[in-house]
């Protein structure tokens, strides 16, 4: 009798599973679909307003289940492992499908013989008049930031379903910046419309990283009761504090002393400490007591503080004719806790020339002239053949050749870094600086050395060069807007 009762029951399996495949439905209805795990202490699970019950366990990847909707019941089915169709119910409203079932045959898979489990998917249909949808934006007003600056985060909830959304939640993961504002929690949106909030965020004291994550959480209940969510992110970066220029002469004879000099600033508004290293080109010999600190190598440490500048200078004597590159001076800081090397953006080559050359050479005798003043023995006559490289009297160069000065609005002061004036000629020259734009921008708040561009003027000797710091002041009453560009001339005259 036991293994009749048995049978049967194995019957009522098989016969529920042809019914399941017999009747496949295909659907382009849209769907909320959620993965549920049942188990015989875990047999009861919810979605909305329709119920599941575990009714029973064969032990080879089939679960069958009992389906209430607001505690009625509408029917059951039978579910079985890694199950490739769906199964639906109350007029296609629901459907099923098993993903995971404990299958004996195959253990492990899901749970055990004796606590067998059901991984299911169960989907209610989404009809088109509560089809609901939320869209999360988030930006920031820039990507790299002094640490001085406030970080601004825009944050955008849009409705874009067709019913209004409620009980909307925000959170925000600053990874470790000073949030100074608290979001809302829990308001509504209706349909096709919008919602922005701002918070503005500091660098903290102590500084983790040269990046942040900030990261914006957004919850929300839909209209089936359940959770939704969406996390939307954006990365920012703290600017390298330090800033390295190296100017060198660029042409000499052999022999003839090079000068070098080196500008470090730090940007940032937190002193930092620098190491400087450089290195000499091939061919070339550093004179002794021309390094900047009486150094016998080329290597610093030194603390700057905010917004400080130093210059380090050196000489040195090419013992090669050619073209010699100038290797980059490197500098290594640390702001946040580890090291950070980075490079002049200079790419100085310096073109060493023979100058004045004697080459010594047998000739042929030359035939005598009424005009020659012949004195000694001909037979052994030598002759000298000269060569002079002329540079000329007056020749500079500026560097960089196109500072930039960002974003700003009426009131705003950007200091932007060095520029380095050289003097090429053979002798000393006088430089002054004019501006052509459209527009009287650059000719009311441009600086140079703190000078406006009216009354700059410095004389620079030869082979030398000139370090300079450029400032815009937009005027509180500017009135333009658009990107303006303009022209800074130096104009160099000879002088004694």
């Amino acid at each position: 009798m036991e293994e009749e009762i048995e049978m049967r029951g194995k019957i009522i399996f098989c016969t529920l599973l042809i019914i399941t495949f017999a009747f496949p439905i295909v659907s382009a209805t849209e769907w909320d679909s959620a993965t549920f795990t049942l188990s015989l202490e875990n047999p009861v699970v919810s979605k909305g307003d329709y119920t599941i019950n575990v009714v029973e366990f064969d032990g080879y990847g089939m679960v069958a289940l009992n389906i209430s909707c607001n505690g009625l019941f509408i029917g059951n089915t039978v579910l079985i492992n890694n199950e490739s169709n769906w199964f639906y119910m109350d007029n296609d409203k629901i459907r099923f499908k098993g993903i995971n079932v404990t299958d004996q045959r195959i253990l492990p898979m899901c749970g055990s013989v004796h606590s067998p489990q059901a991984e299911i998917v169960f989907a209610t249909e989404r009809s088109p008049e509560e089809s609901e949808s939320m869209a999360l934006s988030i930006s920031t007003d820039k990507d790299e930031y002094l640490i001085d600056e406030q970080v601004i985060v825009t944050m955008q909830i849009r409705n874009i379903g067709g019913v209004k959304v409620d009980d909307i939640h925000l959170n925000v993961d600053t990874d470790g910046l000073v949030d100074q504002v608290d979001l809302p929690s829990g308001f509504g949106l209706n349909e096709g419309t919008y919602r922005s909030e701002e918070i503005k965020l500091r660098f903290p004291a102590t500084l983790h990283n040269g990046s942040y994550n900030i990261s914006v959480n957004m919850r929300w209940t839909n209209a089936h009761g359940t959770r939704d969510f969406l996390t939307e992110s954006n990365t920012i970066s703290i600017t390298q504090p330090i800033e390295v220029y190296k100017s060198t002469t660029n042409e000499a004879s052999q022999g003839q002393t090079v000068y070098t000099s080196i500008s470090v600033e730090n940007i940032q508004s937190r002193p930092v400490s620098v190491r400087l290293d450089d290195a000499l080109p091939i061919f070339f010999t550093l004179i002794d007591g021309t390094v900047t600190d009486n150094k016998q190598d080329l290597n610093w440490n030194f603390i700057l503080g905010p917004h400080e500048r130093k210059v380090v200078s050196y000489q040195m004597i090419p013992e090669q004719v050619g073209a010699h590159r100038v290797p980059k001076p490197h500098v290594t800081w640390n702001l946040w806790g580890e090291n950070t090397t980075n490079s002049s953006d200079s790419d100085n080559v310096i073109a060493v020339y023979q100058g004045v050359s004697f080459l010594e050479k047998d000739f042929p005798e030359p035939s005598p002239t009424p005009d020659d003043v012949i004195m000694g023995d001909r037979e052994n006559s030598s002759i000298i053949s000269m060569n002079v490289n002329i540079t000329p009297a007056i020749s500079n160069e500026v560097i960089p050749e196109n500072p930039d000065f960002g974003k700003l609005v009426p009131g705003d002061t950007r200091e932007r870094s060095d520029i380095i004036i050289k003097n090429y000629g053979s002798g000393n020259i006088l430089i002054t600086a004019s501006i052509a734009e459209t527009g009287n921008l650059y000719k009311q708040g441009l600086e140079i050395d703190e000078n406006s561009l009216e009354s700059f003027n410095v004389t620079i000797v030869k082979n030398t060069s000139k370090i300079s710091h450029i400032v815009l002041h937009v005027p509180e009453n500017y009135n333009e807007v658009g990107n303006k560009t303009g022209t800074l001339m130096f104009w160099a005259e000879g002088v004694n």
